[in-house]
């Protein structure tokens, strides 16, 4: 067997910009991760440089960039096509972009942190095994103990296995045991096989399985068959692989032995000696070898590469090994992580090239590839030869080279301006501005020069100038003959060696105008620094963005191959994109463009591409792609294959008002201020810097919204209601095929914004409009009643002060007028009572009006009664026998007002009309009240005459005056017996007893 060690390598380079650090964080104890996980993206440190297996770019994690410890263990990859990682520090889930960390801190079923190995089962299901905690497993979101419960009783598990049948075979330091139908059985130690410690296991083939610990079996239906390695049982097994050609191949602590398909010894493998501890065939059929200190082995038929730290590995001690369902190899060490994904890049270090500044490719006329980097190297194959030039170029700094019409090598350089070499040793070309930016001849024959002072033109004859003090940077002749020249300010058209005016000029004045390309159909395209790429055809103007699609706004070189394609250099590496892509673009602006992205997965994750000195790249006759960079010019050559289909997308995470909610089935969120943020995520391993997403709110949102990096989205005052957050991933170079998760959320509102709580309020609107239209109506009735009530009392006022003492006074002058001239001084007395009388009259008029009280101040009620009945009694002729001894001597004076006028109402109504010979009144006292009764013996009449609406407005007066008042008011009469009222008061007026009345039940209500 040949064992050369290959030297064939790439560069996996790193960017001029912060690379991308990935940090897992962990919540505090006692915080259940396995609900809640917490992933974090941020700036990562700066990346060595790795050295890689041919067609591999290589990427390395360390603490500082997400592992929680150094040392990395196992490997597998669940349906979701996420990938687990078994460290030291604990379990992690990764996306391509995001570590998620699980561990005894978080996660309640992992009680040691220490992850040895991982198994992802056919249903799912994975399986994880613990130094010292035992088996977990993690199935639907859940994490789950297994424990002697289920039959296990050794912590330690070294090895996990799934068979035909499905049963999970576990290996631990003391014992193999079998799952199944959720019990476990010891297998070991019985039947003829003997207590061992298992390490590894392989599915092997024809219905057999391979165990290796301290012994070596194969287990099979027929039963278990022990096999013996040449180191004894001293030589115990780590790791065991049996090839898709029949070769059986295991490690050991002492090296690596393998036995040949079919034949029945193993042998040494004599490069190795030291402990092989992974062991792993790849699709092309490598076979990748990990070891205890001497680093990572391949196989490819019958050579062998070493990689080694640090060149190539983070460390020498290769733990485990892995490939993934994008072809990734995963590569565990104790020192860190390292992923070598295919790559079609290749990076070729110059040397003493680390220094420059710039870059350029140039393929001459005979198909050498001129390449520099502060010096000039020749490219042979794939090896660089430094050019040693003669002097005076000898000590100078190359910039560009450039093959005129004639054979002379025209060479640019970094300070000492242009050299001509043809025939003979090189010159120098004469009044030149030292630093070099570009060539181009034009149809004359004549050389134009772009440099950072301007450009000029060179013919025998002499030198032209153009534009001094302005910083060139691209140059290109036409089909048509004419020059176009790019600028740090602007660009310049010179037709005839005249400067033209058009609309791309004036459009991309101030512009930096770093490429130019005119394509097969005249088209002329520009690339500029930082304003996106336009093109000019027609007459017509098109812009292209990030925004539109493309990789970068700032775009260095222009390359077209013969299939249409454009190869654009930027600052975050290469891209390529169909002009076809592009001009359909130009007729639909929502048309999306296929664009490949070679960055980071392939190594130019932190590599400079140079730009700015033409040429900047270059497509060689063979169909070669070639850019400069900082770690030397990169050849991009058929691409590998692409996984297939789009990333799967995933919302990881939720949080509404600062607290985190579950991902799963409807999201129903509690009330709060509207903050939503929805972390998504795409499950890509190999490439996740091509994956773009768009999302949406829908229900919020009007439109979608698109981003390139961010995985996040974030939202302010949300307002209650349904809702369904819609997220799709592509990658760029294949937007039509995509990947969507969505989420359901209803968030609940505050019970004030609840619909029922608006219908309540409106209910209760309409309630406090009808209640307030039913008090005003009750306010509208009671006026009115109060204006009856006014206008009752003032006839009653009338027709008992003004009416009645007119009445008086008529009966005084008709008695005066009867006597004529007899009885003079009668008939004078009289006149004089009756002036008496209208002065009264006036007075109780006046006191009606402005009602005021007629007892107050003019003695007790007793007294004004008796004065009431002795002048009714005097001016009628009728004896009146007035009884006021049982008059209470205080009474209210409304009351009194009231109860004086009612009782001179009664007497004038019994001396005018029941013509009585005699009439009586007494007062009597009752329970804080009065009785009084006036009884006439007069001739009597019908009560019924006296009802409202009859034309005794006197009697109907008084009983209005008592009810008022809130007493009772009696008429007892007929004809021919005369005539008795009796009315019954209370001494308190109405008003006083409904407060009081209102307070005792108030207090009644409180007790």
């Amino acid at each position: 067997m040949r064992l050369p060690l290959s030297t064939n390598s790439t560069i996996d380079s790193r960017g001029d910009g912060p690379p991308q650090r990935l940090i897992m964080a962990l919540t505090k104890p006692g915080i259940c991760f396995a609900a809640l996980a917490l992933a974090v993206s941020a700036p990562a440190g700066p990346l060595v440089a790795m050295r890689a297996p041919e067609g591999y770019a290589a990427r390395v994690w360390h603490s500082e960039d997400g592992l929680p410890e150094e040392t990395v263990q196992a490997f597998a990859q669940t349906p979701d096509r996420f990938l687990w990682i078994g460290t030291t520090g604990g379990l992690l889930r990764f996306d391509g972009v995001q570590f998620v960390g699980y561990g005894r801190e978080n996660t309640p079923a992992l009680r040691e942190n220490s992850v040895f190995c991982l198994l992802a089962a056919h249903d799912g299901t994975l399986w994880i095994g613990e130094e010292g905690g035992g088996l977990a497993s993690y199935s639907g979101g859940v994490f789950r103990a297994w424990s002697r419960q289920e039959g296990l009783t050794n912590g330690y598990v070294r090895a996990i296995f799934e068979d035909s049948r499905h049963d999970i075979w576990v290996g631990t330091d003391d014992g193999l045991f079998r799952l199944r139908q959720g019990a476990f059985t010891r297998v070991d130690d019985r039947n003829g096989v003997p207590p061992i410690s298992v390490h590894a296991f392989d599915p092997g083939s024809g219905g057999r399985f391979w165990v290796g610990g301290y012994h070596f079996f194969s287990f099979a239906d027929s039963g278990a068959t022990e096999f013996f390695l040449p180191g004894g049982l001293a030589d115990n097994v780590k790791s065991i692989l049996e090839t898709r050609d029949g070769s059986l191949w295991v490690g050991t602590v002492s090296g690596l032995v393998r036995r040949p398909p079919g034949q029945a010894r193993f042998t040494r493998v004599d490069t190795i000696h030291t402990t092989v501890r992974s062991l792993r065939q790849d699709l092309d059929g490598v076979v990748w070898v990990g070891t205890i200190g001497e680093g990572l082995f391949r196989y490819r038929g019958g050579d062998v590469s070493r990689f080694t730290a640090p060149a190539s590995l983070p460390g020498n001690t290769v733990l485990a090994s892995f490939e993934d369902s994008e072809r990734n190899v995963w590569i565990g060490t104790q020192t860190g992580l390292l992923r070598l994904s295919r790559t079609a890049v290749r990076t070729f270090p110059l040397a003493d090239a680390a220094g420059a500044d710039f870059g350029t490719v140039y393929e001459d006329r005979d198909g050498t590839l001129w390449v520099t980097g502060a010096h000039l190297f020749r490219f042979s194959g794939s090896k660089a030869e430094q050019v040693r030039l003669p002097p005076p170029l000898a000590s100078v700094r190359v910039r560009n080279v450039f093959r005129d019409s004639s054979g002379v090598l025209w060479v640019g350089t970094d300070g000492q301006g242009v050299y001509r070499w043809g025939n003979g040793a090189p010159r120098q070309v004469a009044n030149v501005h030292p630093y070099i930016r570009a060539f181009v001849e034009d149809r004359d024959g004549a050389i134009w020069i772009g440099t950072d002072g301007g450009y000029c033109r060179w013919r025998p004859q002499g030198i032209d100038y153009y534009e001094l003090h302005q910083s060139v940077r691209a140059m290109l002749i036409d089909r048509a003959g004419d020059l176009w020249v790019g600028k740090d300010l602007g660009l310049t058209r010179l037709h005839a060696g005249q400067p033209v005016e058009d609309a791309i000029i004036h459009r991309l004045r101030g512009v930096k105008v770093w490429a130019i390309h005119q394509d097969t159909e005249g088209g002329l395209w520009f690339g500029t620094r930082g304003r996106g790429l336009y093109r000019w055809k027609q007459g017509t103007i098109t812009v292209y963005t990030t925004a539109r699609g493309l990789a970068s706004n700032s775009i260095y070189q222009i390359l077209e191959d013969g299939r249409g394609w454009f190869w654009m250099s930027g600052p975050n590496g290469i891209s390529a994109v169909s002009r076809r892509d592009l001009n359909r673009m130009a007729q639909d602006p929502a048309a999306a463009p296929a664009v490949k992205l070679y960055g980071a997965s392939e190594g130019l994750g932190a590599t400079q591409m140079y730009g700015g000195v033409q040429p900047a790249g270059c497509i060689t006759a063979a169909g070669e792609i070639w850019f400069p960079s900082s770690e030397g010019p990169v050849r991009v050559g058929p691409d590998p294959e692409a996984p297939a289909g789009p990333p799967p997308t995933v919302i990881d995470r939720v949080i509404a008002d600062g607290r985190d909610m579950p991902t799963a089935g409807e999201l129903v969120l509690p009330p709060g201020s509207g903050k939503l943020e929805i972390h998504y995520s795409a499950i890509r391993l190999r490439s996740p810097e091509r994956v773009r997403f768009k999302y949406r709110l829908e229900g919020f949102d009007e439109d979608w919204t698109e981003v390139t990096t961010r995985r996040v989205a974030s939202y302010t005052n949300v307002p209650p209601g349904g809702y369904r957050f819609r997220v799709v991933a592509f990658e760029m170079g294949q937007p039509h095929s995509t990947s969507e998760a969505s989420l359901a959320i209803r968030w609940r509102p505050h019970f004030y914004r609840a619909p029922w709580f608006y219908a309540l309020c409106l209910v209760s609107l309409a309630g406090a409009v009808w209640a307030a239209h039913k008090t005003q109506m009750r306010q509208a009735h009671a006026r009115f009643a109060a204006v009856l009530e006014e206008r009752g009392r003032l006839a009653r006022e009338m027709h008992d002060t003004l009416i009645q003492g007119c009445t008086g006074i008529s009966v005084l002058l008709e008695a005066a007028l009867s006597l004529k001239n007899s009885a003079p001084e009668t008939k004078s007395k009289l006149l004089e009572n009756a002036r008496d009388q209208m002065r009264a009259t006036i007075d109780e008029a006046r006191q009606a009006v402005w009602n005021l009280r007629s007892a107050a101040g003019r003695g007790s009620i007793a007294q004004r009664i008796a004065e009431i009945a002795q002048q009714v009694g005097q001016q009628s002729g009728v004896p009146i026998d007035c009884d006021a001894a049982g008059a209470p001597e205080a009474i209210d004076s409304e009351i009194g007002h009231h109860l004086l006028l009612v009782v001179r109402e009664a007497l004038n109504n019994a001396v005018r009309h029941g013509r009585p010979h005699r009439v009586s009144l007494r007062f009597d006292g009752e329970n804080g009240g009065l009785r009084l009764r006036i009884q006439d013996d007069g001739c009597g009449f019908t009560p019924e005459a006296a009802q409202p609406g009859a034309p005794h407005y006197g009697i109907v007066g008084m009983r209005e005056r008592i009810e008022s008042l809130g007493g009772r008011f009696v008429l007892d009469s007929a004809p021919g017996r005369g005539t008795a009222i009796e009315i019954a008061l209370p001494l308190v007026p109405r008003e006083t007893r409904q407060a009081s009345g209102e307070a005792s039940q108030g207090a009644e209500k409180r007790g």
